[in-house]
C-alpha cells in the first residue's frame, strides 16, 4: 500500500478526467494485486529469503488489457520456475477480462452489430480499445461453444407440465435466398419455470422434419409432458401423437381463430370474432364454451358453412385446456410466448442479415431464446393444481370424454 502511495504522488492529478484517473488507479491495482499474489506464493517479501524455494521474481514485462475503461498498459510482474504459481488477475495471453467479452456478448445478443460495438466501447474506454470484427467473432464464439454443448444434453431430469412447439422461418445463410424452419421447443416446468428445451434446423416444417425433432428430444430422454400445444401443423401434430402417447394435445386457438376468419369477408368479421372470444376467452367453464359454441353455430353456421367446419376440425384438441387449471388457461391456450420470441429473433437477426453459416446463426437464436426464457414470469403450482394434474395423468380417457361435443344435435 505504501508503494501505491508513492506511485499516486508521481502522477499529475490536477486536470486529469475521471476516466484516465480510473485508468491510472486500474494500472497500479493490477501491477501490485499481481506482485502481492507473487509475495504470497514465495511466502517472502522482496529482498527477503524463505524457507522452502518456490521459484523467485524475474522482473516485469508490459502488459494491455482491454477494459470497461480502457487500454490498461502496465508493468506486470512475473515470477519464474514456479509451474504451480496462478495468479487470479493475469491469464497467459489474456487480452481482455472475462467480464469484458460477457459485456461484448450481451450487446451482441441485445442486437447491437458489430461495428456499433466496437464504436460505442471505444467511446468509453478509448480509441485504443483492441476490438475488430474478428475480436467480437473469437469472443462471441462461447455462443458456439456454449450451444454446442447444450444442445447435445440429456433431458431426463426436466420435469415438464406443459410443452410448447413452433417453428419461425428465417434466411440465415450469406448468398442464399431461400427461408429455413428453425424448430424451437419451450416448457414451462412443474416448479412454474419456464425453460428453452430444444432448438434445431428443419429446411421445412414437413413431417420428417418435426419428427426428427421431437423423436430427438424423446431420445434424450425427454419424459411426456402432461399437455403439448403446437399449431395445426400436420408434421408436427403427427410427431406429437407419435412420440407423447400419453400427454394431451392443445392446438393454439389463436392460430384457428385466424384461420376460421379466413372463411369470412372482411367487412363482416366483427361479430364473428366475437363470437369466437367467447368460446375460447369468454368462458368460465368447458360447459359454457360449450354452449357459447352451440350460440356460434345457430347464428352462423349456415350463413358461413366454411368458417364453421374450420371450428369444428379437432375442436376438442382447442378447448382441451378447460380441463386444465383455469390460471393456467391464459398460459396454455395458445403458444403466445413462441410468436413473441419469433418476433425477437427476428429483430435480432435483421441487425447481421443472413449468417455465415447456420451454426453461428443458431446459436445467436439460441442466446435470445435462453434470455427470452429467463426473463418470463412463472407461475406457482398450488397442491390443488397439482391435484387436478394427477387426475389429468391417470384419468386420461374419462377426462377426454367431457370434450365430446353434441353441438350438431343442438
Amino acid at each position: 500500500m505504501v508503494e501505491i502511495g508513492e506511485a499516486w504522488s508521481q502522477i499529475d492529478l490536477p486536470g486529469m478526467s475521471l476516466m484516465t484517473l480510473l485508468q491510472h488507479g486500474g494500472t497500479l491495482l493490477l501491477k501490485h494485486a499481481i506482485a502481492a499474489e507473487i509475495a504470497e506464493h514465495l511466502g517472502r517479501a522482496r529482498y527477503q529469503h524463505g524457507e522452502e524455494f518456490k521459484g523467485y521474481r524475474n522482473g516485469s514485462q508490459e502488459t494491455r488489457l482491454d477494459t470497461p475503461i480502457g487500454v490498461l498498459t502496465y508493468d506486470r510482474p512475473k515470477i519464474a520456475y514456479a509451474p504451480d504459481f496462478k495468479s487470479q488477475y493475469h491469464v497467459p495471453h489474456m487480452r481482455r477480462p472475462d467480464e469484458f467479452a460477457a459485456a461484448v456478448t450481451d450487446m451482441y445478443i441485445n442486437g447491437t452489430s458489430t461495428r456499433k460495438i466496437k464504436d460505442s466501447l471505444k467511446a468509453v474506454a478509448g480509441a485504443k480499445t483492441r476490438l475488430s470484427r474478428s475480436s467480437v467473432s473469437r469472443i462471441t464464439k462461447r455462443l458456439r461453444d456454449e450451444f454446442a454443448e447444450w444442445k447435445k444434453r440429456r433431458l431426463d431430469e426436466l420435469d415438464v407440465a406443459y410443452l410448447f412447439l413452433d417453428a419461425i422461418r428465417i434466411g440465415m445463410r450469406i448468398g442464399g435466398t431461400e427461408k429455413d424452419a428453425v424448430l424451437i421447443a419451450y416448457g414451462i416446468m412443474s416448479d412454474g419455470r419456464m425453460e428453452l428445451i430444444a432448438i434445431d434446423l428443419g429446411h421445412s416444417e414437413s413431417d420428417n422434419s418435426w419428427g426428427k425433432f421431437v423423436s430427438g428430444l424423446k431420445s434424450r430422454g425427454l419424459k411426456d409432458p402432461l399437455l403439448v400445444c403446437s399449431d395445426g401443423n400436420s408434421g408436427v401434430i403427427k410427431a406429437i401423437d407419435s412420440n407423447f402417447t400419453t400427454s394431451y394435445r392443445q392446438r393454439c386457438v389463436k392460430h384457428r381463430e385466424a384461420n376460421i376468419l379466413d372463411a369470412v369477408p372482411k367487412k363482416e368479421q366483427a361479430p364473428v370474432k366475437k363470437a369466437l372470444k367467447r368460446i375460447f376467452y369468454g368462458a368460465t367453464s368447458l360447459e359454457q364454451a360449450k354452449q357459447f359454441l352451440a350460440n356460434f353455430k345457430k347464428d352462423f353456421a349456415k350463413k358461413y358453412p366454411t368458417a364453421w367446419e374450420r371450428l369444428m376440425a379437432d375442436l376438442d384438441q382447442c378447448l382441451g385446456f378447460y380441463l386444465f387449471p383455469s390460471n393456467h388457461w391464459k398460459r396454455i391456450r395458445t403458444s403466445n410466448k413462441l410468436e413473441r420470441l419469433n418476433k425477437e429473433i427476428k429483430r435480432r437477426l435483421k441487425v447481421i442479415g443472413r449468417h455465415p453459416d447456420e451454426q453461428g446463426c443458431l446459436s445467436l437464436i439460441y442466446a435470445v431464446s435462453k434470455r427470452y426464457a429467463s426473463q418470463q414470469n412463472g407461475f406457482t403450482v398450488s397442491d390443488i393444481e397439482r391435484a387436478i394434474w394427477k387426475r389429468l395423468h391417470e384419468k386420461k380417457v374419462e377426462m377426454l370424454t367431457q370434450l365430446e361435443l353434441d353441438v350438431w344435435a343442438a
